[in-house]
């Protein structure tokens, strides 16, 4: 099951509860890259077998570098003051004392990338107290994609992030790597992995088994850490309460996004774009745009600019401009009238 499959399940349940038996019989395994589903796969087993395997082979570490155990921490870092909360996917400790951070990410948006940088920076903000020395551990952050990220880069679908000074790497204690799925799908599909052999290789290989729902190579079905894998994957395993939990993100999360759409377009009328809109509002106009686009297609003329429309006829703006924001005609404007 991909992304776009999961979402219409998504979608179909939040309709009608039965249609989850339908998927269930359409589809084998769970969308591996769902936040919950992700956390649950990695963050619930007991040894951490499975999730120190992982981190290993994406963060390509090995000999005394390879991370031997992990603690998992509480994932939420609650806003302090006017701070925005943090949450993120997978926070850990390893026996060495180094932070480990996940993030799955299932689409590209403008401020990923800041928001990265702010999840790093409230970790590092929890490190050091008072009257302790300004003594930072070794932090890694692994983002996990479904998009590409680094289309300059064709043909490498990992990628370590470094802030450089002359070549050389300014803060190493911070690592910053990111794995682009849909690229290595893409680029073993056509071959062009056949020599690659590593760790990383043969977890995205099992990703790619799991989400196409495609026979795997014979090595990664006898390896015990991804047969387990394959077996809690399963759909059947899945209850209702995962999916009302995701429905219920998947509709505040285009809430929100529409909320932003709409409060852009407006602000934009009135004021024109400020400098130092919020992130919520820049996120939901961007995200708002695309959505507004495909449901336009799909569905015609979408509630969201209909009710934009309808503000700024309140508002008593000249019907050309309420055209050129709306993306309705004139005429149409009219009969709201």
């Amino acid at each position: 099951m991909n992304r776009y499959q999961y979402l219409a399940m998504l979608e179909a349940f939040k309709k009608d509860k039965n249609s989850l038996v339908t998927y269930q019989k359409l589809y084998k395994y769970a969308y591996i890259l769902s936040d919950s589903v992700f956390k649950i796969i990695f963050a619930k087993e007991k040894d951490r077998e499975r999730l120190i395997s992982l981190l290993n082979a994406m963060l390509q570490l090995d000999g005394p570098d390879m991370i031997k155990s992990l603690t998992l921490e509480m994932q939420e870092y609650p806003g302090i003051f006017d701070k925005k909360t943090c949450i993120l996917d997978i926070v850990g400790t390893t026996s060495a004392g180094e932070k480990v951070l996940v993030e799955i990410q299932q689409k590209g948006e403008d401020l990923f990338r800041d928001r990265v940088e702010y999840y790093i920076s409230r970790v590092i903000e929890n490190q050091v107290h008072k009257s302790e020395r300004y003594e930072l551990p070794k932090i890694y952050f692994l983002g996990i994609l479904d998009f590409e990220m680094f289309p300059k880069e064709p043909t490498e679908y990992l990628h370590h992030v470094h802030e450089m000074c002359h070549g050389r790497k300014f803060f190493p204690k911070i690592q910053k790597v990111f794995v682009e799925v849909s690229k290595f799908f893409d680029l073993d599909r056509r071959g062009l992995l056949n020599d690659d052999k590593s760790n990383a290789a043969d977890w995205l290989r099992a990703f790619k088994g799991i989400i196409n729902e495609e026979p795997l190579p014979e090595h990664i079905l006898k390896n015990p850490i991804f047969k387990n894998l394959l077996d809690e994957l399963i759909l059947t395993n899945f209850g209702s309460e995962l999916f009302n939990a995701e429905v219920k993100n998947m509709t505040d999360l285009k809430y929100e996004h529409e909320c932003g759409f709409l409060e852009g377009k407006k602000e934009g009328v009135f004021e024109g774009r400020k400098q130092g809109l919020q992130e919520g509002r820049k996120e939901g106009l961007q995200e708002g745009k695309e959505e507004g686009l495909r449901e336009g297609h799909k569905k015609g003329i979408s509630d969201s600019l209909l009710q934009l429309a309808k503000e700024m006829l309140a508002d008593h703006i000249p019907l050309e401009t309420i055209s050129k924001y709306s993306k309705l005609s004139v005429d149409e404007i009219k009969k709201l009238q």
